[in-house]
């Protein structure tokens, strides 16, 4: 899957989804999802077990659940993707682990990824706001 485009097929299709990770690039994330897609919902942050304690119960309403068989059969859709909204190297344990517990369906958020929904995100704010958003490559 390749950024925006390939974001924006999944989104016409799934319109509930997770996110792994809870920190700065999880929420940002959620902040570009919510702006350009906004019929789709995130239902929870997903992170690592070993982490919970150092991470809020909810942002923003959204729970944040640990990464645990017994907490993902009680509270969690397996069939729904997650998003790995964490620096790339964690990527692969996070993958591991949900992986683990049934999650099928992981998509990690790759720096190119990223940068193309920020530009959307730029692109749509702008427009919105009367103005023109020009990237220096479109020069």
């Amino acid at each position: 899957m390749r950024g925006r485009a390939g974001l924006s097929s999944r989104m016409d299709e799934v319109k509930q989804l997770y996110i792994a990770g809870a920190h700065s690039r999880s929420r940002t994330l959620k902040a570009y999802i919510n702006y350009l897609y906004p019929g789709v919902e995130v239902l929870a942050y997903l992170v690592s077990e070993e982490l919970q304690d150092e991470n809020p119960d909810f942002i923003d309403g959204i729970p944040v659940l640990p990464i645990t068989y017994s907490r993902m059969d009680q509270f969690v859709n397996k069939a729904l993707p997650v998003y790995l909204g964490t620096r790339g190297t964690n990527h692969a344990k996070l993958t591991e682990e949900l992986a683990a517990v049934g999650f099928s369906e992981i998509i990690p958020v790759t720096v190119d990824m990223d940068r193309e929904l920020r530009n959307a995100y730029m692109k749509k704010w702008y427009r919105e706001h009367g103005r023109e958003f020009i990237l220096i490559d479109d020069f």
